[in-house]
């Protein structure tokens, strides 16, 4: 009976740091779960065989030089270990996908953000007097034709890029580009406003999807080192 105790239990360990790890360092934990926790801590957890196995994982969260909050020693069967490490790797894993979906929603946003633009532009092609608002709007700036359409131009071909580099920033590159991008694209929008009916439609859900780019951009939290 006491053998059969020995082997359905094993000294399980909790060790908690400032900050969050990433899931590709659980090899360089000898296999322990990662779990990252809301007050941006993460969990180390998982069973030790022995003492000099304990200094050892020690020593590499040492080497990484993260703060050490806690060790903690907790005595449990291997049927607890094994459900303990599925509730880790689910939560690993939605950690995971709400960091895709971010890029993802913003990626999307900016998709309908330049659909929107393109069907202004050519809705406003059918106004027989656009010519003429053009060659005031060239009077009022100061600009010329070409540099006002040059303009336009240019700032379309910034929300179609915002379309992939939404994907592929890193992260604190990917929060302010979009913020600082989508704060530009409501002032360029409203600057050259229109009264035409179709226009304040179309503006309007521009605006509405930028704004929400801006919002999930400021709020946007990365669990990665």
């Amino acid at each position: 009976m006491d053998s059969l105790c020995a082997l359905t239990m094993a000294h399980f360990y909790e060790i908690r740091i400032a900050g969050h790890l990433d899931a590709h360092w659980a090899d360089w934990f000898d296999g322990m779960s990662i779990t990252l926790e809301e007050d941006g801590t993460t969990l180390l957890s998982g069973p030790v065989p022995d003492q000099p196995a304990l200094y050892g994982l020690l020593r590499k969260v040492r080497d990484l030089g993260l703060p050490l909050v806690s060790v903690n020693q907790i005595t449990v069967t291997l049927s607890q270990q094994i459900l303990n490490k599925k509730r880790s790797n689910t939560k690993m894993n939605a950690n995971t996908t709400k960091k895709l979906d971010t890029k993802v929603l913003l990626s999307t946003l900016w998709i309908v953000v330049m659909i929107n633009m393109l069907k202004a532009d050519i809705l406003s092609g059918f106004i027989p007097a656009m010519a003429e608002e053009l060659a005031r709007t060239s009077v009022s700036t100061g600009a010329s034709i070409p540099q006002l359409m040059l303009f336009g131009a240019i700032m379309g071909q910034l929300g179609i890029a915002m379309i992939i580099l939404s994907r592929v920033l890193k992260y604190e590159i990917n929060r302010w580009v979009n913020i600082v991008v989508g704060i530009v694209n409501i002032a360029y929008i409203w600057g050259g406003m229109t009264t035409y009916p179709h226009y304040i439609v179309i503006a309007t859900v521009e605006t509405l999807c930028l704004l929400l780019i801006v919002w999930f951009a400021w709020k946007w939290r990365n669990s990665e080192v």
